[in-house]
């Protein structure tokens, strides 16, 4: 089981001690669990939609309200307050279950409800971060820019479902992503995985502005990710803003990490007949930089069978082409 399974579509499937995919209605075990769908007011745009909202997923969310708020205030608590840590927090957050079956073998509730509760902060910080809304050096939005957002684009509201949660809840989990509590939970392999998930971002982007033309696109890993109809969330987020290079990961970042600078440094020219594979190859060689060399033990690499130059602040222009102590009882989800 791989870093690459971490961050794509693998966990999906993966079964929580309550025998719930972690993917919920992406996964295709969703219609072998209790579906409890509920159509609901909310007071924003969800409720013009008719679509219903997934309540035993927000039943299981509940259950763990507090523990998942706590870890959210406590991981990386020594941190600068700022939006760079808000992404590691939602990002390591959604990460914490797949690391909990690559370890254990299990996902605990708990673990799987602070899954459910940061994988749409996670995209949407993502998201802004890569179209220069806000900057990783920013304090933390408040509360009313959240709103602002939710009620600018249909951040809530899915294919068939909606988010469960009410703007309330919503709030509450987001300051506990910019508040600083006890020092609580740290993972040195958030930075493998992070930059791992940053790396695969830039090859897309890059790949994408070399696909027109380009032969059998299908035999480079970086044209995959970009083709993918389902890639990994942080792949997806920056391809979804248009003119997104790949330089735009650095925007993830205070500093962009070793391997992305590296990564940048070998990007060879549009003109260039095998930029693509260029784009392989330097992608291959930036993952060997990342700061953990194995994620996973090399005995478990296997799919479950069951469940910068950096960019400038917001206001620059980016180049279109181009570790630790146990956590306190508190905040330790088990």
């Amino acid at each position: 089981m791989t870093a690459a399974w971490i961050l794509g579509r693998g966990p999906v499937d993966a079964l929580d001690e309550d025998g719930r995919p972690l993917g919920e209605q992406a996964s295709a075990r969703y219609p072998d669990v209790e579906r409890r769908e509920v159509v609901r007011a909310f007071g924003d745009a969800r409720d013009a939609t008719g679509l219903p909202c997934n309540h035993a997923a927000l039943a299981q969310l509940q259950g763990a309200w507090r523990p998942a708020l706590e870890w959210l205030r406590g991981f990386d608590a020594h941190r600068p307050r700022d939006v760079e840590r808000m992404h590691r927090r939602a990002f390591a957050a959604t990460v914490q279950a797949p690391l909990a079956w690559v370890r254990e073998g299990r996902i605990s509730r708990r673990r799987a409800a602070l899954h459910k509760l940061a994988l749409g902060f996670s995209d949407l910080i993502a998201r802004l971060l890569f179209e220069g809304a806000i900057d990783a050096t920013d304090p933390p939005p408040p509360v009313e820019a959240l709103d602002g957002w939710l009620d600018a684009r249909p951040w809530l509201v899915g294919e068939r479902q909606v988010c469960a949660g009410s703007r309330a809840q919503i709030r509450v989990a987001w300051r506990a992503l910019s508040e600083t509590g006890a020092p609580g939970h740290r993972d040195p392999e958030i930075d493998a995985l992070l930059e791992r998930a940053s790396l695969e971002a830039a090859a897309a982007s890059a790949a994408r502005r070399l696909l027109p033309g380009a032969s059998a696109p299908e035999r480079y890993a970086c044209a995959r990710l970009a083709l993918d109809p389902a890639p990994p969330r942080l792949v997806s987020s920056i391809l979804q803003v248009e003119d997104a290079g790949p330089l735009h990961a650095a925007l993830l970042f205070r500093a962009p990490p070793p391997g992305l600078r590296a990564f940048f440094a070998a990007l060879p020219a549009p003109d260039d007949p095998a930029a693509l594979a260029r784009v392989d190859a330097a992608l291959t060689r930036a993952i060997r930089l990342a700061p953990s060399r194995a994620v996973v033990p090399a005995q478990q690499e296997t799919g479950p069978d069951r469940g910068r130059p950096a960019p400038a602040r917001k206001t620059r222009e980016v180049a279109s082409n181009g570790a630790e102590a146990p956590p306190p009882a508190s905040t330790r989800l088990t």
